[in-house]
């Protein structure tokens, strides 16, 4: 009796030894696709991650509609639900992968103003739509992301959200400052951001795709002949 107790003892203790020996081994497996997971509180890394693939494959695909959030998951070795962690949908992902570049951009106009005369709201405009040309000319392939990915329209309460808005927010707020010291804007106001939004952008197209010499001093020219059109005292 004392010794079938003893061999059952010994076959339960190496039972479970096993079986924590296998636990262990699928927790340094990790999750789907052999990816080792991310220790606790490194979830933007992974994040990143997703946004980094995401930008990658909308390089190759070119709209949101082709975008497959299957193949986002297995660019970063994730199962796809885990998406859906970070970002409500696919129309989310694709807009937070776009704003870093449209973030980026919006910093390089800021920097721009700040650096201008602060009491000549011209100038401050100037100083933001030549940054804008700037970035365009500097980083091609971030600036055709940008404006290439064809995107799913949304309702108009969510397009406020849109990560562009910093590119429009920041001309309506100079031409703001332009019309206080005096500058009367031409044509309906509230589409003279998109006048010089659509401006500098198609300038940047030709610039960028004929068969010309790059000179940027070109674009500054035209920066000038546009303020000069839209604005007069």
């Amino acid at each position: 009796m004392t010794e079938r107790t003893g061999t059952k003892s010994a076959v339960g203790a190496g039972a479970a030894k096993a079986g924590k020996s296998a636990k262990s081994a699928g927790a340094a497996r990790g999750t789907a696709g052999g990816r080792p997971r991310n220790p606790r509180g490194q979830g933007e890394r992974l994040r990143e991650e997703i946004l980094q693939a995401t930008e990658r494959l909308l390089e190759q695909v070119g709209s949101e509609d082709a975008l497959s959030l299957r193949a986002v998951a297995r660019e970063v070795g994730i199962a796809a639900p885990s998406i859906y962690r970070h970002f409500t949908d696919k129309t989310e992902l694709v807009w937070a992968t776009l704003a870093q570049n449209f973030d980026r951009l919006g910093e390089d106009m800021g920097e721009a103003d700040a650096a201008a005369p602060q009491d000549e709201p011209v100038e401050r405009l100037r100083a933001q739509l030549r940054a804008y040309c700037h970035y365009a000319v500097t980083h091609p392939a971030k600036y055709r992301l940008m404006y290439e990915t064809w995107q799913t329209p949304v309702e108009n309460e969510r397009l406020t959200a849109h990560p562009a808005r910093v590119v429009v927010g920041g001309w309506d707020e100079a031409l703001k400052r332009c019309e206080a010291a005096g500058w009367r804007v031409r044509g309906t106001r509230a589409e003279a951001p998109y006048v010089l939004w659509s401006g500098v952008h198609g300038r940047v197209t030709l610039w960028q795709v004929m068969p010309r010499r790059k000179d940027p001093k070109r674009l500054e020219n035209f920066v000038d002949e546009l303020l000069g059109l839209l604005l007069e005292r």
